[in-house]
């Protein structure tokens, strides 16, 4: 009875995993946490701005677009060749009123992580309050199939 229990755990999550993974191929995806609590995790579909709301009840937005060719051979000119060959620009909106008014922005690649918040880390932004946010972007790659 173990085994097939375990089995049947194996087979869900591999099940799961090849899902995901063929789902998330060459998609931009963003986990946006606020302290230890994962408040969203979505992928970017069109460069619209996505809502949320934090712990602390701040109303954010979170605006993730892809960088220019043109923008990208910048960065990775300026970095000497060494920065990652494909960026994003992450701007962070105050949606708490009637018009979004945009806080910031940066540009970070396509995987790693970004912090916002009082203390800093991309970008010092006050009006986020305690703790921050931390954003997590990942776009895998994926191999041409060879068949």
């Amino acid at each position: 009875m173990k085994n097939i229990l375990y089995l049947m755990m194996l087979s869900g999550s591999g099940l799961t995993c090849l899902q995901s993974a063929s789902a998330a191929c060459n998609v931009q995806s963003v986990v946006v946490s606020s302290g230890k609590i994962e408040v969203a995790h979505y992928d970017v579909i069109s460069p619209k701005i996505y809502r949320l709301t934090l712990p602390n009840g701040f109303a954010l937005g979170l605006q993730i677009e892809p960088a220019s060719p043109e923008k990208n051979q910048e960065i990775v000119q300026k970095s000497g060749g060494r920065a990652p060959a494909e960026w994003v620009k992450i701007s962070v909106y105050d949606l708490r009123n009637n018009q979004s008014k945009r806080l910031t922005y940066t540009w970070g690649p396509t995987n790693s992580s970004q912090g916002y918040g009082p203390a800093g880390g991309a970008d010092r932004v006050v009006e986020i309050g305690e703790p921050g946010i931390e954003l997590k972007l990942s776009k895998p790659k994926c191999a041409a199939s060879t068949r």
